[in-house]
């Protein structure tokens, strides 16, 4: 009896704490409180970590850009032609024996016949030039890549096909229509200060990745000059691009790029990628 009493008295006193609990939570100030708390701890996924999900998703689509602008392997020949504002034209032979990670590169006139050859080796990243007329060898870096190549909008290190993931932190910023075909619209800022190119925007297609067209900035962060990719084929399951169409918007100079003769079925001897070998028959 008194056990049964007592056990009786002992709820009581819990039910009337649990009450006592239960309105102290619901005072104002310890009812705010418990909400942070919980705020906190169950709160999503911080803007944070979505922004840089977007940034690898950017990357990747930089990636497949990459590798569609791969130059194929073995002997390639092409042709660049040069517009002036008045209509006037240059027109540039080239041969380009290209292996896994380096590229050389025969550029010819008509009236001069071969005037350079242009060395690139680590996929792009080390230039060399030799001047077959003034039998000298120079070395383009920093600044100096950015130099116009044989006085054309395109600049050595356009030609070098270094990646651009691995030189350019890329951020997808919206998406756009370019040619009437859907394209990711991508801003790409270079991860070593110095070069020419301030900033890039890349259009990339949404269905095979081609970059439809990438714009050039200068440091100033103003657009001067336009590549678009004006032509591609298919090659050994594989698009490769064709033809490329730059616009130099201060000059109002048009450059066209495009290749005609791919075989891959050319294999050459390594030492030909040496820059100390660049002088040789001629």
């Amino acid at each position: 009896m008194y056990n049964e009493f007592r056990l009786r008295a002992d709820n009581s006193d819990i039910k009337r704490k649990g009450k006592d609990v239960y309105r102290e939570v619901l005072r104002p100030g310890v009812l705010a409180a418990v909400l942070l708390v919980s705020a906190l701890t169950g709160a999503p996924p911080a803007p944070a970590q979505e922004r840089r999900e977007i940034e690898l998703t950017a990357q990747e689509i930089v990636a497949r850009v990459d590798r569609v602008l791969a130059y194929p392997r073995g002997q390639i020949k092409g042709r660049l032609m040069h517009i002036l504002p008045d209509g006037a034209s240059t027109v540039i032979n080239l041969t380009g024996l290209i292996d896994e990670s380096d590229f050389l590169f025969t550029f010819s006139t008509r009236n001069r016949g071969d005037e350079i050859r242009v060395l690139y080796n680590q996929g792009g990243e080390d230039i060399w030039v030799y001047s077959i007329h003034a039998q000298k060898l120079f070395r383009k870096m920093d600044v100096d890549k950015y130099d116009p190549l044989l006085g054309t909008n395109f600049s050595f290190i356009d030609f070098s096909n270094a990646d651009y993931q691995a030189n350019y932190n890329a951020v997808l910023t919206g998406d756009a229509v370019i040619k009437g075909l859907p394209a990711h619209r991508l801003r790409l800022d270079p991860i070593f200060r110095g070069g020419s190119y301030g900033r890039l925007t890349l259009y990339a297609s949404k269905t095979d990745y081609v970059p439809l067209r990438i714009d050039f900035h200068d440091n100033d962060k103003v657009v001067f000059k336009s590549i678009a990719v004006a032509k591609t084929m298919e090659r050994a399951g594989r698009i490769v691009p064709v033809r490329f169409d730059m616009l130099d918007l201060r000059r109002g100079t048009v450059s066209i790029l495009e290749y005609f003769g791919f075989d891959e079925s050319m294999r050459f001897d390594k030492t030909i990628f040496y820059h100390q070998r660049l002088g040789e028959n001629g």
